[in-house]
Formats: structure tokens, C-alpha cells, sequence
């Protein structure tokens, strides 16, 4: 559970928009501020007050706005989410939801947008996991490459190493991390 947790505090909170039912921009954390700008291209921004926002983001809330008017929940076929393509080759996860007061049958007041960056990639710190868990530089080693799926034949031609040296390192990871197979050193290390 603690690698959950872990998991859940190095992640980025998401750029939050608050939209009236107009499309006013009403609220904007730092976060969705500092996003804009990337995902604003030349052609797609559209002044709205101070705040520019891309048109993409009115498209979707002018979709949530029909589907609360027309009283119906979001389908699994087309939920109320997009992907942008920002400035510099980044992807943006966009997604937005009605709010106010529906629970006790009036129509929504607000639509809030939620923003977050897609990362290709995750980069794994290993330097800190080498600390961690008291790895030496060789487990480390192994360490990187069952990260990057090879199988234990690969890693010792890789290392240049005997496979059943592969093994005994692989042995003495899970005993340090305390895990029981491959699957749980790569869940550990991300």
C-alpha cells in the first residue's frame, strides 16, 4: 500500500477549469495556467476575457452542456474526454463534468474541466532505488534491463555475464525489495 501512496504523491495535480454554462471561464488553478499555453496552437486559441483557452476545450463543454440539457449520461462510446496535441509534440488529457446541483434533480450550474499532461514514458530513478534498497551497482544493473523487459539469456549476454549469475542477482533483488517475482521488481521500480 505504501507504493501506492508513493505512486499517488509524485504525481501532478491536474489543471482544474471552471466554466459557467456560457462558457465564462470562472476559475483556473495554477496548474491548468501554466498548461494553457502548450496546448494553445496558432489557429485554435479563441479570446475569452483575459484567458485564452483552445477551441477544443469550448467543443467539449459544449458537449456536456448538450448532454445535460438532453438529460443523459455520458455514453462509454464517447465519454466526455479528448486528447489535445499541444505545442512542442505534448499530448494533453482533457476531460469534463457537469456540476451543481443534479443530485437533487436541478441542472448543472458549472462544468469543470480537468487538464493533465500524457507522458510517454515513465523515467524510473534508479539511483534512488539503488539507495533504497541497498542495491549494489550490478543489481542495479540487472535492475534496469528486467525494466526494460529482457529476459535473464538477454541480460547475461547484455552484461556479459553467466545466466545463472543473472539468476542469483535476480534472487537477491526480490530478497532486498521483498517481492516474490519479475512483475513486482518492475511494479516497485515504477
Amino acid at each position: 500500500m505504501d507504493n501506492l501512496f508513493d505512486i499517488i504523491k509524485n504525481r501532478s495535480a491536474p489543471g482544474i477549469l471552471i466554466f459557467d454554462m456560457n462558457n465564462k471561464l470562472h476559475y483556473s488553478n495554477n496548474e491548468a495556467l501554466a498548461m494553457l499555453p502548450g496546448l494553445l496552437q496558432a489557429t485554435d486559441a479563441v479570446k475569452k476575457g483575459k484567458q485564452q483557452v483552445p477551441e477544443g476545450i469550448y467543443d467539449l463543454c459544449n458537449i456536456v452542456r448538450r448532454e445535460a440539457a438532453e438529460k443523459r449520461p455520458p455514453s462509454a462510446e464517447k465519454p466526455n474526454c479528448t486528447v489535445l496535441h499541444g505545442k512542442e509534440g505534448l499530448f494533453y488529457s482533457v476531460r469534463a463534468f457537469c456540476m451543481g446541483f443534479q443530485s437533487i434533480g436541478k441542472d448543472p450550474t458549472h462544468i469543470m474541466v480537468l487538464l493533465e499532461k500524457i507522458v510517454e514514458k515513465h523515467l524510473v530513478d534508479y539511483k534512488k532505488i539503488k539507495n533504497k534498497f541497498k542495491l549494489t551497482k550490478r543489481e542495479t544493473d540487472v535492475l534496469i534491463l528486467i525494466c526494460e523487459g529482457l529476459t535473464n539469456k538477454e541480460i547475461s549476454a547484455e552484461l556479459s555475464i553467466c545466466e545463472y549469475t543473472v539468476k542469483d542477482h535476480i534472487k537477491k533483488i526480490m530478497r532486498k525489495m521483498d517481492v516474490g517475482s519479475r512483475s513486482e521488481i518492475i511494479s516497485v521500480s515504477f
